[in-house]
């Protein structure tokens, strides 16, 4: 994966399969904790990784490895052998102006993505509001889209509930037109869920079972008010699609299909929370006439 070119590191990515690019992220991540020195690191995607075939859990892990390497001093860089990515995250998601001109959200230049944004707690809420609104606005005029509301402030509650993330969250949504669907990912590279649990009850040793124990209804590890055993529930009522990657385990919802709980052969260290909500089978809005009396 390394490549040593002068005062450079050049770390190569080969395949967008879900676990192969996790597996990198966290060796990444992993290697460079342990790390003395700092580092010029590059990144270079190659040729069969086309721009189109990134999804939002490509882009909130490779924001948070970003943001990780930074805080620990290392140098990073994009290389510009793969034309078509460097174009969306350079052009198309801005991804420079998180780092080097500090910003939280940046909008995109494609109308189906709302950009990256960097999870900062006290605009949560109004965060969620507005990703509703402007999906409401731009492809779903009538239509009741508060399940995207609901199940994005309860994933924002995890990371500030749970995550000890410090600072280190981020969450992006794409909507795929021609599907209906959304896609959204948010990441922290924290505690993760597994260990929270594990913590709160020592008596769960590993993390597949801990990942069921947190999706419990009424089950809880110090939750504030607002999501009391509810937030992961929630998310998996609401959408057709879940996967939750914590720890050294993921979780797999499926309609149709149930639970899924695996080992992985990798400790990702924080929580992933990737999930699909088909928006073509949402409801009218309901609209109440008012009367004067």
């Amino acid at each position: 994966m390394e490549i040593n070119v002068e005062d450079t590191t050049v770390i190569s990515f080969k395949s967008l399969k879900k676990e192969d690019w996790l597996r990198s992220i966290s060796f990444i991540r992993n290697t460079y904790q342990k790390s003395k020195y700092k580092k010029n690191i590059q990144f270079v995607f190659d040729d069969n990784l086309p721009a189109e075939s990134f999804r939002p859990i490509h882009l909130v892990t490779l924001a948070c490895l970003i943001h990780f390497l930074d805080l620990n001093g290392h140098m990073v860089c994009v290389g510009s052998n793969n034309e078509s990515v460097t174009l969306m995250l350079f052009e198309q998601l801005r991804f420079q102006e998180y780092w080097s001109g500090g910003k939280n959200h940046v909008d995109a230049t494609d109308s189906n993505i709302f950009n990256l944004w960097r999870i900062v707690e006290t605009e949560k809420d109004l965060y969620a509001r507005n990703v509703e609104q402007y999906f409401k606005n731009t492809f779903f005029k009538g239509k009741d889209l508060s399940v995207i509301s609901l199940s994005m402030v309860e994933a924002y509650y995890n990371v500030f509930d749970h995550a000890v993330a410090g600072g280190n969250a981020f969450s992006l949504i794409k909507y795929e037109k021609a599907e209906e669907i959304l896609h959204v990912a948010i990441c922290d590279f924290g505690k993760g869920i597994a260990k929270s649990v594990r913590d709160f009850n020592v008596e769960i040793q590993k993390d597949t079972e801990a990942l069921l124990k947190a999706i419990e209804i009424d089950f809880t590890v110090g939750s504030k008010a607002h999501n009391k055993g509810k937030g992961l529930d929630n998310i998996l009522s609401c959408s057709s699609v879940v996967r939750i990657f914590s720890n050294n385990a993921w979780l797999l919802k499926m309609n149709g299909v149930g639970i899924k709980v695996y080992e992985t052969d990798f400790h990702f260290g924080g929580t992933l929370i990737y999930f699909e909500i088909q928006l073509g089978q949402t409801e009218d809005e309901e609209i109440l006439d008012v009367y004067e009396m």
